[in-house]
């Protein structure tokens, strides 16, 4: 295996775990979260796949993908985290709403992707303010990457979207900069969102976010 393929992205802060979150995962745990192993076959028990699907990287305490999941009950939505106390807040929101359109998965985003997802079944992939790694001994483990890029290409439909948020000016220039290499995506207009708790937080603090979907052809 590549050492592209090897690189972490991601470091697991697990952080302060509540009663209430703990109490979720230990009793729906389940009920929304699939494993790495079951792959295809078990999205497609659990969820219809003549919808849509938009999986996103990274959801943090779940409020944004639990809200777009309300607000659009036709698609579904894949969440990918390992940060363990925004898994129970977001089982938590999804039991109290009885959401049956969302599956989640506490695994690396690259591994659910190569591993699970069918090719050309993603409508949209989405990835909101990711670990810019900003040091230069670090740029290797972004996510965004040659490696990354490829797997879209594959797993999206056709017309599919990539759409990246950051607060982080180099790692939107770095993405732009892969991306713009490539015949087979197009940059497009970004469609308003629902800002995210971090998005607040860095808007608070002053810090430009920049938004940019691309295409696939």
């Amino acid at each position: 295996m590549s050492e592209q393929r090897t690189i972490r992205s991601f470091v697991r802060r697990q952080g302060r775990i509540t009663a209430g979150q703990k109490r979720s995962i230990q009793e729906h745990w389940s009920n929304y979260v699939l494993n790495l192993s079951d792959g295809w076959p078990a999205l497609e028990q659990a969820l219809n796949l003549s919808n849509p699907i938009i999986l996103e990287i990274g959801f943090g305490m779940g409020v944004s993908l639990h809200n777009q999941a309300i607000s659009d009950r036709q698609t579904n939505f894949i969440g990918i985290d390992v940060h363990l106390p925004g898994l129970g807040n977001l089982i938590r929101l999804l039991q109290e709403s009885q959401l049956e359109n969302v599956r989640l998965y506490y695994e690396n985003a690259v591994e659910v992707i190569q591993r699970v997802i069918e090719d050309d079944s993603l409508h949209r992939v989405q990835l909101f303010f990711p670990d810019p790694w900003p040091k230069k001994r670090h740029l290797k483990r972004r996510l965004i990457n040659e490696h990354f890029i490829d797997l879209l290409s594959k797993k999206l439909e056709k017309n599919g979207e990539f759409v990246l948020a950051t607060d982080s000016q180099s790692y939107f220039n770095y993405t732009l900069h892969l991306f713009l290499l490539r015949s087979d995506f197009k940059r497009v207009d970004s469609q308003k969102r629902e800002p995210t708790k971090y998005e607040k937080r860095g808007l608070a603090l002053g810090h430009q976010i920049f938004d940019v979907t691309f295409k696939l052809s």
